[in-house]
């Protein structure tokens, strides 16, 4: 098979831009779990320690929430970032939710410490009651 300029030029934009549309929104790879319609859900094993964190599902709200324990305890905002859409992550260390993608930083109350977004992440309230956790818009 042959191809012309043309025709070499036109498949590797195509071929560049989808690997620019699925390598530009980057994926949280903590585990999701099912919260009940009052927001609540199971205490999972991976908030045991400071540094876990999952994604909740909840019932109603527009997106993944990010549920996350840190040595201060828990906290959960809206997991995707508000620049272009990647999911952030819990950076236990420098205590900031972190944007993979373009280097957005959120602090753990969902506002922006560094750009490029400028908008905050919805904050969530958290409750832990014994082996239940239970999540409310803040």
């Amino acid at each position: 098979m042959t191809l012309n300029r043309r025709q070499f030029i036109g498949g590797a934009v195509a071929c560049g831009g989808g690997l620019c549309a699925a390598g530009c929104t980057a994926v949280n790879p903590a585990p999701t779990v099912d919260a009940a319609a009052d927001g609540s859900f199971d205490l999972p094993a991976e908030l045991a320690k400071p540094g876990g964190q999952v994604k909740a599902r909840i019932p109603g709200a527009d997106d993944l929430v990010l549920v996350w324990k840190t040595e201060d305890g828990y906290g959960a905002a809206e997991i995707t970032c508000t620049h272009l859409g990647s999911e952030v992550h819990l950076n236990a260390s420098a205590k900031t939710l972190d944007c993979p993608s373009h280097g957005s930083r959120f602090g753990l109350d969902g506002k922006v410490v560094h750009g490029p977004a400028k908008q905050a992440l919805k904050a969530y309230q958290v409750a832990v009651y014994g082996a239940r956790v239970r999540l409310q818009p803040a």
